[in-house]
């Protein structure tokens, strides 16, 4: 008797494909999932480097970049947070302000259907902090 499962002559087996016959054991060899782009997801309404089409917005934010956080979270309305308490947390929390940003924009990526990912939104609030913002901002106007 072998000490492997299967036959002991492995030549009464069927052809299979990815057949081992060491182990008696056949490999099974599913088809590779396709990269499949997702329905319904979009890009953003505003590039990243169009923040300076809306000036007073730009200058807003890269002076207080607290309210124009404080004001894209109001208009998610997401959460228990109103505008005053997130402008208040995001100026509190300046070191930790990119790690707030990049979960702002996770959660108006999922809102809106926008495109990316965890690491495209923490290199772009490391790098583009005020871009971002607007950006984000953008999003929720008319």
């Amino acid at each position: 008797m072998s000490q492997y499962p299967g036959p002991e002559n492995p030549s009464q087996l069927p052809q299979q494909s990815g057949y081992v016959p060491q182990t008696g054991m056949s490999i099974l060899h599913e088809a590779q999932p396709q990269a499949v782009a997702r329905s319904g997801q979009r890009n953003w309404k505003a590039g990243l480097f169009d923040c300076f089409s809306v000036p007073g917005l730009c200058f807003k934010t890269f002076f207080c970049p607290c309210i124009t956080y404080g004001e894209t979270k109001e208009k998610m309305n997401s959460g228990s947070f109103g505008f005053n308490c997130s402008c208040f947390l995001y100026s509190m929390c300046v070191c930790f302000s990119c790690c707030l940003g990049t979960m702002a924009r996770r959660e108006v990526r999922g809102q809106k259907g926008i495109d990316g990912g965890c690491l495209e939104d923490s290199w772009t609030y490391l790098w583009c902090a005020c871009c971002a913002l607007i950006q984000e901002r953008r999003e929720y106007d008319d």
